[in-house]
């Protein structure tokens, strides 16, 4: 089993007109979420939270304010998340056929059990609506990675950060997945709608910010 998989999430605060906003985006097909990620090998949290804002929202000029928490794990007992990207086998064994689409870092999965040196796993996927309601499965993944490449611990890191740079109050920007990003501030309050278990991140931070 794997070491501790890093998380971090960017709570983006301006303040127009005596009002604090949040900066969050609309996924086409995902909700609205809170620029968050995973941290990539050698890099240090900071340096994650900044990238993955970028990467979400394309501001280049972000500033981190104040480090607000974690939590210490966010998986529960039968759960799993994938700590290096890899193929998913139909048996244990490096030499079984392995699905075509492999499993990224940072997946959070369903844990079946362990076999030696193997852990299987299963992980589903559905496509969503506009309302975030789900409306088919697009990926159904039942199978055994290594045990090396899955670990039990999630650590998600929070960050309040602000940024100099003038954006309007709501654009566009397409995503290295294709996908279009629509970046927009809301006000704090009321506590904005935000996809689950998302909710439970704002609602861990709301008296900080």
């Amino acid at each position: 089993m794997s070491e501790i998989v890093q998380k971090v999430t960017a709570f983006i605060i301006r303040e127009r007109n005596s009002i604090k906003e949040l900066l969050v985006f609309k996924h086409p097909t995902a909700g609205i979420q809170i620029p968050a990620g995973t941290v990539e090998e050698g890099e240090d949290i900071e340096t994650a939270v900044k990238r993955e804002v970028y990467e979400e929202t394309g501001l280049r000029f972000v500033e981190i304010e104040d480090y607000l928490g974690c939590f210490e794990n966010e998986l529960e007992n039968n759960q799993r998340i994938i700590a290096e990207t890899t193929h998913v086998y139909i048996q244990p064994n490096l030499d079984a056929m392995p699905y075509k689409r492999k499993l990224p870092k940072g997946l959070t999965v369903d844990y079946l059990s362990t076999r030696e040196d193997f852990t299987h796993i299963s992980y589903i996927a559905y496509e969503y609506d506009q309302f975030y309601e789900p409306i088919c499965i697009d990926t159904n993944i039942t199978g055994w990675v290594p045990n090396e490449k899955v670990s039990a611990q999630k650590k998600r890191h929070f960050f309040h950060l602000s940024t100099q740079e003038e954006t309007a109050d709501a654009w566009e920007l397409k995503s290295d997945q294709g996908h279009i990003f629509k970046p927009y501030w809301t006000p704090l309050s009321p506590k904005p709608n935000i996809i689950p278990p998302q909710d439970q991140w704002l609602d861990f931070v709301y008296e900080k910010i």
